[in-house]
């Protein structure tokens, strides 16, 4: 009886540790989650810079035989990369500390 009792007692104790460890855990995931989506909807309301309105709507009057090997040398990602590249640093540059 007294075996049972203290195996019965040593696996709700480490029920409980386990529980506990879990939600250990589970708080800065908690936090991180929420500190992401925080950021994310930050970004999100950001206003799209009037360069990128008008660096789409200069880049329409470029003929067929050069849309070939710009399209051929990804020069439409390049260009979304340094438009991206532009951003993060007027991002970063009203960081105080950083920028």
């Amino acid at each position: 009886m007294f075996d049972s009792l203290m195996a019965w007692l040593s696996e709700t104790f480490t029920e409980i540790l386990t529980w506990l460890k879990d939600l250990l855990l589970w708080i800065p995931r908690k936090v991180y989650e929420e500190v992401l989506d925080g950021m994310a909807s930050f970004f999100e309301s950001l206003p799209v810079p009037d360069f990128i309105i008008q660096a789409s709507s200069a880049l329409s009057g470029i003929s067929g035989n050069v849309l070939f090997f710009a399209q051929k040398f990804a020069v439409g990602e390049g260009i979304i990369l340094i438009l991206s590249a532009y951003i993060l640093r007027f991002i970063l540059r009203r960081i105080p500390f950083i920028g």
